[in-house]
């Protein structure tokens, strides 16, 4: 494992479970909902998934809020991206995966890819996904007493300080609101969620989405766990088991 490195301008941590270039490259976004975290957040999931997989992981430090508002974290992680490109890893090689806050990012970057005329990557994974700062999912609701982590107000807090006033519909926000030709164009993509979780509703609305615009999107929902419970993966088997099916699908679609 390595810091100190920069690409598109932004500190990485990278991460190889094995010495040598020329593997499929993970950007992994961090959770934090766009205000905290940092790469050392996503370490043991990232170490995990690189082991797994046999991928490098880049997980940037992107610019956070309130100093640096949306759009600064998508333009990070485009750079950083970009930068992989231009690296010579192909696009096929490349799959981007986030948890939270960073799930979101991790789709937001791959439609703004698409936007700017660049190659989509090979497959997106999201871990508890915030694809909504509308927060207007009845999960809210629904779920305010099995959710420990997250509420609307603390989300609320956090949409706020990241939009700036901007408007929360936006997809490089909110990605749940892409157009059905941005949705069709993405590559297949990965959701998981915890049935528990106040977030539960942007995965599966996505999902939906996807699915209704032409898209591919696997939505996997988990019973009895919290949100980004795949962050303990290293003493949780219900995050070895979903970082597992992560890993899978990965290996699945990266050349």
């Amino acid at each position: 494992m390595s810091s100190g490195q920069l690409l598109g301008g932004r500190p990485v941590l990278r991460i190889a479970s094995a010495p040598g270039g020329g593997r499929p490259v993970l950007l992994h976004l961090h959770g934090g909902g766009y205000r905290s975290g940092s790469p050392a957040l996503s370490r043991p999931l990232a170490a995990r998934l690189s082991r797994l997989t046999g991928c490098e992981v880049v997980v940037p430090a992107y610019r956070l809020a309130p100093a640096h508002p949306f759009p600064a974290a998508v333009q990070d992680g485009l750079a950083v991206y970009a930068e992989l490109l231009r690296r010579g890893v192909g696009a096929d090689r490349i799959a981007v995966v986030g948890e939270s806050a960073g799930g979101g990012l991790a789709l937001a970057v791959v439609l703004a890819a698409r936007r700017a005329g660049l190659p989509v990557p090979a497959a997106v994974a999201g871990l508890s996904p915030w694809l909504d700062l509308t927060l207007e999912s009845p999960a809210f609701e629904r779920c305010a007493a099995t959710d420990p982590v997250l509420d609307r107000a603390s989300l609320r807090h956090s949409a706020s300080l990241y939009l700036a006033g901007a408007d929360p519909r936006d997809p490089g926000a909110s990605p749940l609101f892409a157009d059905a030709a941005s949705l069709a164009a993405l590559p297949p993509v990965l959701l998981q969620a915890s049935r528990a979780e106040v977030l539960a509703d942007d995965a599966e609305r996505f999902g939906a989405r996807v699915t209704e615009a032409g898209g591919e999107c696997r939505v996997e929902m988990w019973e009895a766990t919290t949100h980004c419970w795949q962050l303990a993966v290293d003493r949780l088997p219900e995050a070895v088991a979903a970082v597992g099916s992560v890993a899978e699908f990965l290996t699945q679609h990266l050349a």
